[in-house]
């Protein structure tokens, strides 16, 4: 049976009930998520969304069990993005485990590199060379370039942007850096 908008309860009464079930709701939460600080963002999200949708709630008697499935779906979309980060982290890692050991691999690029230099604008050659293949600090590079360290960095920054635009036009869209084959 649908209550009519007269019984309905007004959108502060709806975040009065459930403020007053809040240390229930973090406990609710913090023994799903392991810790006391994503429990609280969970909740400061949950109540947020409840904030914006108090309206629809037509049953005031309803409102604390509508908002423990509120938050059941944030644990489920939180423990999937917490998955997911893990899975790439883990990815990450084991690709950048194989390719730090393939000097083969390095030379490739490095090679790669070194033949797109000279299509950038010398200043974003230099810093490349300086910074990236040769190891040097930025602030080091600055200083032999006669640029200050906040001006060399984000000269770096476009320098960077502007080999990955044109690594990607010489050799392709090749994620997996041992697959180039523009040599």
């Amino acid at each position: 049976m649908v209550a009519d908008k007269s019984s309905s309860p007004s959108a502060n009464e709806v975040i009065a009930q459930l403020v007053a079930h809040r240390r229930a709701f973090k406990a609710f939460l913090a023994s799903r998520v392991g810790n006391e600080a994503d429990a609280e963002d969970l909740l400061q999200n949950g109540l947020v969304k409840a904030l914006s949708r108090a309206d629809e709630i037509k049953d005031g008697e309803k409102a604390v069990a509508w908002f423990y499935q509120l938050l059941r779906n944030a644990i489920i979309d939180h423990v999937r993005s917490r998955h997911a980060a893990a899975t790439r982290d883990d990815r990450w890692a084991a690709e950048t485990a194989i390719l730090a050991d393939d000097v083969e691999v390095d030379r490739q690029i490095c090679a790669c590199v070194e033949r797109l230099l000279p299509a950038l604008k010398p200043i974003h050659a230099d810093l490349i060379r300086r910074v990236e293949l040769q190891g040097e600090s930025v602030a080091q590079a600055a200083g032999a370039l006669g640029m200050t360290p906040n001006n060399a960095s984000v000269t770096l920054h476009r320098a960077r942007e502007e080999l990955r635009r044109k690594f990607v036009r010489f050799c392709g869209d090749c994620r997996c850096l041992n697959v180039c084959d523009c040599a």
